[in-house]
């Protein structure tokens, strides 16, 4: 991963235009110009010219990000502003000991201990076998959800699933600044496609899909409703069921969902409003932020009730906690995968 001063031409690139402000979530809220891209930028410019140090004040605006890459996508010259405030955070996280005691704690309680004890309850199934194989990169999700619904579903499509013990894909470590870690957790991943031999991967976590990509270019990573799609199955669930779907930030291509949304027999799909808008999750580490958090689910929150639907789908386990944090008993969250494994 870069060091933050390799970032310096790319971050003079922004040309300060604002447009980032239109889509920023965490802005239209603070109506902070500290808590969007151009005001990252302004800052990190001075730390790489020395003007500014590292602080906690600084730290907290970095924090705010949601690293849903919306400014990245809606910049006219494609900043990568995820990156760019990981290395800025990895910057923090090497001088400050209370990141690396919530890393540590993040690390073996968390992501560690936390899913260990999970996974005692997760159903697991084992796949029949086809010449097409694929592994199933679970990350903490699917360490604690079991196998079942992925290798019922893939079965469908004529694929055999292997189901490797892959660690966390690191996306935690990374987002919070711990380059090492998330480089350990990286290295796990690709021992273990080296052991295998099968270099096709699949996931149900939009965060893991979209971090898994970035580890080598040579492993073919796809979420399992591409395969799905991809084969042309027709779903049928047992009994009708009226829903609305939640996209996660890191999903990049939302056709195949939309597919089998639209196709599966008995289910009904009502797009809410702003269904694509971050749940406010991601990035947002400090409990002192919860009014921030809340005004984001308040408003989630009502779109879901505005569609009538008792079940929200998702994919991303982040998401999927954030909904049902601020559900109130009125609908019921499930991860897709899950919800038609068990559904069909």
């Amino acid at each position: 991963m870069k060091h933050l001063a390799e970032y310096k031409e790319i971050i003079h690139s922004c040309s300060k235009c604002g447009l980032c402000q239109s889509v920023c979530p965490i802005y239209k809220i603070t109506g902070n110009d500290c808590t969007v891209s151009r005001g990252h930028f302004i800052m990190l410019r001075g730390l790489i010219k020395g003007d500014l140090k590292m602080s906690p004040k600084i730290n907290r605006y970095l924090d705010l990000c949601l690293k849903c890459g919306a400014c990245s996508k809606f910049c006219p010259v494609g900043i990568d502003v995820v990156n760019i405030i990981a290395a800025a955070k990895a910057e923090y996280f090497k001088t400050h000991p209370m990141e690396k005691f919530f890393s540590f704690i993040q690390k073996n309680f968390i992501f560690g201990l936390g899913i260990n004890v999970l996974k005692i309850f997760s159903h697991n199934r084992k796949s029949k076998k086809f010449d097409k194989k694929v592994l199933y990169f679970g990350g903490c999700s699917g360490t604690v959800k079991g196998s079942h619904a992925v290798v019922k579903l893939l079965n469908a499509c004529n694929i055999e699933v292997v189901t490797p013990k892959f660690k966390c894909c690191g996306i935690p470590f990374f987002v919070r600044g711990d380059i090492q870690n998330y480089e350990k957790y990286k290295k796990s991943c690709l021992d273990i496609v080296k052991k295998y031999g099968i270099n096709e991967i699949v996931t149900t976590c939009a965060s893991c899909e979209k971090t898994v990509k970035n580890f080598d270019n040579e492993i073919v990573v796809k979420n399992i409703f591409d395969y799905i799609k991809e084969s042309n199955i027709k779903l049928k669930l047992r009994k009708k069921c009226r829903v609305t779907f939640h996209k996660p930030c890191n999903i990049d291509n939302f056709e195949a969902i939309k597919w089998i949304l639209n196709n599966t027999e008995n289910l009904e799909y009502i797009e809410m409003k702003d269904f694509d808008g971050c749940c406010g999750m991601n990035g947002i580490t400090k409990f002192q932020e919860y009014k921030i958090m809340l005004k984001i689910f308040e408003s989630k929150h009502k779109n879901i009730l505005a569609t009538k639907a008792k079940t929200v789908l998702t994919s991303c386990l982040g998401c999927e906690a954030a909904l049902n944090f601020y559900s109130l008993g009125k609908y019921k969250v499930e991860d897709f995968t899950e919800f038609l494994g068990k559904n069909i």
